[in-house]
Formats: C-alpha cells, sequence, structure tokens
C-alpha cells in the first residue's frame, strides 16, 4: 500500500483547548505507521512542548512558523502553504476551521469554535451595545470562515448541536459530517465521586483561556455569583487559571474577591490540573455556547461536582443529569450552589450517571481521527 502524505493544518491553535485537543489528535496519529504527516503549526512554547513530545515519531515532520495575525495565517494558509499541499498531500486535514481554497485535493475542515456561529452570542453582543466589538470579533471572520465551509465537501464537529449552529449559516445538506469525540472514554480514564463535607471550605474552580472578557466566556455570572456568596458568608476558596494581574485590569472581576482567590494563570502541565479536581471542588462554567468544554469534561471525569448553564450544548454534550443553572441569572447559580452544599458524602449516584451519560455519547463518535481520514481517501 503507498504511504500517504496528510498535510495537518494547525494554524490558529495557541492555547488552552485547542492545544489538548490537538495532543490527542498527534496521539491518534502515532498508531498509523503507514502514513506521514505534516504539521503546520504556530511557533509558541505550548507547541513546542508538543514538538518535543512528538519527535521520536519519524513519519512526523513539524512546521512551526510565527504567526502575526489572523490575516497573515489566511495568507500563508492560501499561498504558501497550498505549494507544498499541491505538490505531496495526498488529504489536507485543517484542524482550526480555514481551508485551503486553492488546492484541489480531499480536505477536511473541523469545526471547534462556535463564536464565528452562534446567533444567540450575535443578540448578547448588540444587547450589551458592543457592536463595533462584534463586528470585528465575530462577524468579519465569520464571513471568511462561512466562505470556508461552503466550499468544503467534509467536515468534521465534535457533537450533534454543532451541526445545529451550522445550520444557520449554510446548507448542510450537501456536506458529509463526521461526528467525532475528543475525549479518552476508556474505562481507566473515569474516577469514582469525590467525597464533599460542605460544613468545611468549599472549592470553586473556574477554568478559562486568556480571551476570558470576550463575552461568550460570561465571566460575570462566576463573579457576581461569588460576591453574593461571600455577603452569605459561606466558607470558600476560588481556583482560577488567571492571574492577579490579568483580572486586576478587568472590569468583569471584583478585587473584593482576591483574598479568597488562588491566581494559577495557565497551567500547561496536565498533572498540576488534574490536581485541582480534589475533594469538595465544585467546578462551574458559565460559557454561553461551546463545541465541547473539554474543562468541564474533565471534571466529571474525575468524579467532582460541575455545574453549566442550561443550555442546549450542555443537554447534548454532558447528558440531562448535570447540574444547571439559568444563564446570566446569578440567583438561579447561588441557589444551585446552595442546594448542593445541602449534601454530605459523595453525590455517588449523581455523578456517576453524569459520567455513565459521557460515556454513551461519546461512544457513538468516531473514536480516531485515522478512520476519517481513511474514510475520505
Amino acid at each position: 500500500m503507498k504511504k500517504k502524505i496528510i498535510l495537518i493544518n494547525a494554524l490558529g491553535i495557541i492555547d488552552s483547548g485547542g492545544i489538548s485537543v490537538l495532543d490527542k489528535l498527534l496521539h491518534e496519529c502515532t498508531k498509523n505507521k503507514l502514513n506521514s504527516f505534516y504539521i503546520v503549526c504556530n511557533c509558541n512554547r505550548n507547541i513546542q512542548r508538543l514538538i518535543e513530545k512528538f519527535r521520536p515519531f519519524k513519519n512526523f515532520e513539524f512546521k512551526p512558523i510565527t504567526n502575526k495575525s489572523f490575516l497573515y495565517r489566511i495568507y500563508y494558509e492560501n499561498f504558501v502553504i497550498k505549494r507544498y499541499a499541491e505538490s505531496y498531500a495526498d488529504l489536507i486535514y485543517n484542524f482550526s476551521g480555514s481551508f485551503l481554497y486553492f488546492v484541489k485535493k480531499p480536505q477536511i475542515v473541523k469545526v471547534q469554535n462556535l463564536i464565528f456561529y452562534s446567533k444567540k452570542l450575535d443578540s448578547i453582543y448588540k444587547k450589551n451595545g458592543r457592536y463595533f466589538s462584534w463586528i470585528f470579533k465575530i462577524y468579519i471572520k465569520r464571513l471568511l470562515f462561512i466562505f470556508f465551509l461552503k466550499n468544503a465537501k467534509h467536515i468534521e464537529i465534535q457533537s450533534n448541536h454543532v451541526a445545529n449552529h451550522l445550520r444557520s449559516f449554510i446548507d448542510i445538506k450537501s456536506k458529509i459530517l463526521y461526528v467525532k469525540s475528543d475525549v479518552d472514554v476508556a474505562k481507566n480514564d473515569f474516577f469514582l465521586p469525590k467525597q464533599y463535607d460542605f460544613s468545611k471550605k468549599i472549592k470553586f474552580l473556574y477554568v478559562v483561556g486568556p480571551h476570558f472578557e470576550y463575552l461568550h466566556k460570561n465571566i460575570i455570572d462566576f463573579t457576581s455569583t461569588m460576591v453574593d456568596l461571600s455577603k452569605k458568608g459561606i466558607n470558600f476558596e476560588i481556583n482560577i487559571t488567571l492571574t492577579n494581574r490579568q483580572l486586576a485590569s478587568s472590569r468583569f472581576w471584583d478585587s473584593s474577591l482576591n483574598t479568597k482567590t488562588n491566581f494559577l494563570g495557565y497551567i500547561e502541565d496536565q498533572e498540576k490540573m488534574k490536581e485541582l479536581f480534589c475533594e469538595n471542588t465544585i467546578l462551574i462554567s458559565t460559557s454561553v455556547i461551546e463545541t465541547m468544554g473539554l474543562h468541564v469534561i474533565e471534571g466529571i471525569k474525575h468524579g467532582i461536582i460541575t455545574i453549566v448553564p442550561d443550555e442546549e450544548y450542555a443537554n447534548v454534550v454532558y447528558g440531562g443529569n448535570v447540574f444547571k443553572y439559568e444563564l446570566f441569572n446569578k440567583k438561579s447559580l447561588v441557589n444551585i450552589i446552595m442546594k448542593i452544599a445541602k449534601y454530605n458524602g459523595s453525590l455517588r449516584k449523581k455523578v456517576l450517571s453524569i459520567q455513565d451519560d459521557i460515556k454513551r455519547s461519546e461512544g457513538r463518535k468516531f473514536g480516531s481521527v485515522q478512520d476519517i481520514f481513511d474514510e475520505v481517501i
């Protein structure tokens, strides 16, 4: 069998969940020695750690570049990568939503960011008077990404709810959709539910990346809820994946919470991240939209209580058993926390049922990108 060359276009991936998904993708690729992989990626510390990790695999070749801007990325993809793709590649895998327009080779476009495909988010920007911010952060880029998707035949998504969002902007009837799992769901990837004693200090975990001030991250729900709990005299601490400096300059943060907060910054070491999924910890996610929400799934897998907005993505991805609150309603979030605080023990049945929902949901999807590559080729 002739060896195939797969060009993986990972420009656009910088940090946070994108790095975790790229790591899993490359790990899946290591299991296929018949193909060669040419990976075009950003040049930064997070990517460099991945390059070092996968350097021993001789069928991997990395091409890190300094991505100067979004427009430079589009130029590089369509005029520089194009030369290699036309001459050598059997398949192009666009890992972060773009498309090599001038290349007539088979291509897959992976959609893992819904910020450009959410009408609900549009209305939130406009309702908050952020019209110009919406134009420059979402609308202009949306025009390009929609153009790319209209020209793509093969589209990979992380969950079925993503297709519902895409349907509002493009005709997906003519597309071939692949629903791919980016979550490991082997038996040993799940941990027993943690024990809880709410007479002791509650640990709130808030995992968010450097774009925390974007409206779709909705950090205001978290901040206002923590302020209310503090006024009620609840004994708690906050672990947040941002620095004190980042939050000090943010209009969405309340400095009265500083004495209760551990400012962790971006955590590169996944082992350190896992240490945060510990006893008496409640993970709170306030995102308006998510394709997957890997930080929530990791919390569920590690047996801690998670609270998410009562939105379509949460019900589809995490199942109907997860703790939910009403978006933009701090009273709703406070109430669910106070309700949980009445429990003692492990909430074992509840957490196990949520874990089972994740196993069933992810088990129905493509488990390896190699299966998608083979089918497209």
